[in-house]
């Protein structure tokens, strides 16, 4: 009993004053809000873009191809960009060239400058990340990292939930090209309310040989890097694909399709701040394995279901999936310094994300142009579930902040 009241005392107590960053924290929670929902938006406009540019499933995918690759690109050079300008002035040109990008999508109707946009989107957006985590990391104490990167974290499931309601919404008043442009002057109106802020004037760390190298012949890079591929494909790599499945295989209106998914989202709000709870409780390590076996196994059955079912495997998909990114931010945190934090995130991110949210949907939409749309989701959740085994390859303590012994 009295391990149990030195538990609940630690992680549920209520602190007597609010801890002094978390205004600025939730201001860059919101910039990563308008930074994902950037990134995810096509998903629930897919069925509209498809039917508009009259392409097919796989080639219309291929969009998160170019995405992802635009993303991959600007967070290799990132440590360039921070080292020069600092955390802060990174984030700002993030979210501004976003903007400027959202608005040249929204202006266009030929497919080259729809493709080059969204490249441009990736590059805009890939810029953010690596300053943030690292900012987050210095407004708060090391035992404060789950939790604190479990609220940025509720930035991506906010727009998970809202990405299909805001389609929808302008699907049936207006257009796609209208909520691009909504989207951009959003993104320009934000980045004034950053100038004003005084956080992330530190710089961070640019590619060379030499940093670079240091964590090349770390064991956890290599594994830190796969197991961050299978959680971005978990989140955004079936997020991407799920309306169009529902729409294409199992007859849903693009509007029941996009209001499931986002309805499937709500509860990844109390999961993503148990997320970081967890994650301070039991270790990264263990989060990550688990959670990754859970969601392979429930996206498994996305391919095998029908009718209830499958709406009730919809909801549970994404329930854990998003403990995934505090555990993982932490580990992260916990095997870098604060100087070079930027550039192990930089040097792990692009290429998981072209891994999860670029590649696993263009495969899956590639097998479903070949009548096998069922057959992408079970391999994706095999693959998923595979991280369970690469977690415990991982040579970091359960505990962060712990020794083995």
């Amino acid at each position: 009993m009295a391990g149990q009241s030195s538990l609940t005392g630690k992680y549920f107590s209520i602190p007597n004053k609010i801890p002094k960053g978390v205004g600025k924290l939730l201001l860059l929670a919101f910039i990563f809000y308008l930074n994902f929902l950037s990134r995810i938006i096509l998903a629930p406009l897919l069925p509209q873009i498809k039917a508009d540019l009259d392409l097919s499933t796989g080639r219309v995918s291929g969009f998160f191809l170019f995405l992802s690759i635009g993303y991959f690109t600007a967070q290799l050079v990132s440590g360039f960009v921070s080292e020069k300008l600092g955390h802060k002035k990174t984030i700002l040109l993030s979210v501004s060239l976003c903007g400027l990008f959202l608005g040249l999508l929204g202006l266009t109707r030929h497919i080259a400058l729809i493709i080059s946009a969204i490249v441009c989107i990736g590059l805009a957006t890939g810029l953010y990340l690596p300053s943030a985590i690292a900012t987050i990391t210095t407004l708060f104490d090391k035992d404060f990292w789950g939790r604190a990167v479990s609220v940025h974290e509720l930035a991506p499931n906010l727009a998970f939930i809202s990405a299909p309601v805001i389609a929808s919404f302008f699907m049936a008043r207006y257009n796609w090209h209208v909520l691009m442009i909504v989207m951009a002057i959003c993104c320009l109106i934000i980045s004034v309310i950053l100038l004003k802020t005084n956080m992330g004037y530190h710089t961070g760390t640019a590619p060379s040989i030499t940093a670079c190298g240091k964590f090349l012949k770390k064991k956890e890079f290599w594994v830190m890097l796969f197991l961050f591929g299978l959680g971005i494909t978990s989140t955004i790599g079936i997020y991407n694909m799920l309306p169009i499945y529902l729409v294409s295989e199992h007859g849903y209106k693009e509007l029941s399709a996009n209001y499931l998914v986002s309805l499937s989202r709500v509860s990844t709000l109390v999961t993503a701040l148990l997320g970081g709870l967890f994650s301070d409780m039991f270790g990264p390590r263990r989060v990550m394995g688990w959670v990754l076996l859970f969601t392979g196994t429930v996206t498994f059955f996305l391919g095998l279901t029908h009718g209830f079912l499958l709406k009730l495997v919809v909801f549970v998909q994404p329930l854990l999936a998003v403990c995934f990114f505090p555990a993982a931010f932490s580990c992260l945190s916990a095997i870098s310094n604060e100087k070079d934090r930027n550039l192990l995130i930089s040097m792990i991110i692009p290429f998981a994300f072209v891994m999860g949210a670029g590649a696993m949907p263009t495969i899956i939409g590639w097998m479903a142009d070949y009548g096998m749309f069922e057959q992408g989701f079970m391999i994706a959740g095999a693959f998923l579930a595979s991280g369970m085994l690469l977690s415990k390859m991982l040579p970091v303590p359960d505990k962060i902040g712990k020794q083995r012994h």
